[in-house]
């Protein structure tokens, strides 16, 4: 049986095809392979990939710095422990002062903390200012700009005043700050991972 021309060219054309695909399939699937044993034998030494919940908010403490008779200014401590065998990513903190009445944020501060080192707490100081009312304090704690713990702070903050007499007129009073009761009634923080 003889075959035409046209039935050996096309016999010809796919066999070629084939082969192409064939080792096309080849090339791309080892290169793959490759590429991914790479990747997973030789991590990038400049980018560790953090565990997941390797830092932990250990405790936070409200401490009164200053105040007047508009306002008082309170210094949120954090303590954050990295329990990591490696040091940590850069971490930042980013405190909002919301007023409960209307949720709007009313003051907002960002504190660079850099590098915890491995198996270290590293305390946080965050300024905050507060006037009277009650507020809810959000704090966010980012590791190489990501977001890894939220935390909410509730905080009743309000005057304490005293009625004095006046030295000089016997019977008339004047009120007089006395100093300012801070109160943390709720604080909640969680890992965002």
């Amino acid at each position: 049986m003889t075959m035409s021309r046209k039935t050996k060219k096309a016999g010809a054309l796919v066999t070629a095809v084939l082969i192409t695909m064939i080792v096309l399939a080849g090339v791309f699937s080892s290169g793959m392979f490759k590429e991914s044993f790479i990747a997973q034998s030789h991590p990038v030494e400049n980018e560790p990939d953090f565990p997941n919940e390797h830092l932990f908010i250990d405790a936070t403490f409200l401490l009164k710095t200053n105040e007047t008779n508009e306002s008082v200014n309170i210094t949120t401590n954090i303590y954050l422990t990295n329990i990591w065998e490696k040091e940590s990513g850069e971490i930042k903190a980013i405190a909002y002062v919301i007023e409960s009445s209307n949720n709007f944020a009313v003051y907002k501060n960002t504190v660079e903390i850099g590098i915890i080192n491995a198996n270290s707490t590293a305390e946080i100081e965050i300024p905050i200012v507060l006037s009277n009312s009650s507020y809810k304090v959000e704090i966010l704690l980012f590791e190489k700009e990501k977001l890894v713990i939220k935390g909410t702070l509730t905080i009743n903050a309000y005057p304490v005043y005293t009625w004095d007499d006046v030295d000089h007129s016997p019977g008339q009073k004047v009120q007089r700050l006395k100093g300012w009761t801070v109160v943390n009634t709720y604080s909640k923080f969680e890992q965002i991972r």
